[in-house]
């Protein structure tokens, strides 16, 4: 590759600029919607937004963002406890394994979506 005469610090600049632009992009709010099956059969749904560079996640319960504790999020997983449920998520194929506070575990599925109209932001 040739870079021209005393040039390659135009290359170097773009490729830091790259870097630094790079990271914000992956930060941004995103939404997933999740389904599951309850214990009696019945299916449930629930929308939650996280943030990888944060490490936040909050499931969206009457239009307020409910914050999860003791959350992980690394490229394979979200893992988060709320008040009645635990929850595991599966980034590569978006399997879902809730475990409610009476015990037991719940499998379903979630998928991204876009921010539900009048959805608050992760704060």
């Amino acid at each position: 590759m040739h870079w021209g005469h005393g040039r390659w610090w135009e290359a170097a600049l773009a490729l830091l600029l790259l870097a630094g632009f790079g990271g914000s992009a992956w930060a941004e709010q995103r939404w997933l919607g999740c389904k599951y099956t309850d214990v009696n059969g019945k299916p449930q749904s629930f929308l939650m937004a996280f943030d990888d560079r944060r490490g936040i996640a909050s499931i969206l319960d009457a239009g307020t963002l409910v914050a999860g504790a003791n959350t992980t999020i690394n490229f394979q997983s979200l893992r988060a406890r709320f008040p009645e449920f635990t929850i595991t998520y599966n980034r590569n194929d978006g399997a879902l394994s809730l475990t409610p506070r009476t015990g037991g575990i719940l499998s379903g599925e979630c998928r991204r979506v876009a921010q539900p109209p009048g959805a608050p932001n992760l704060q």
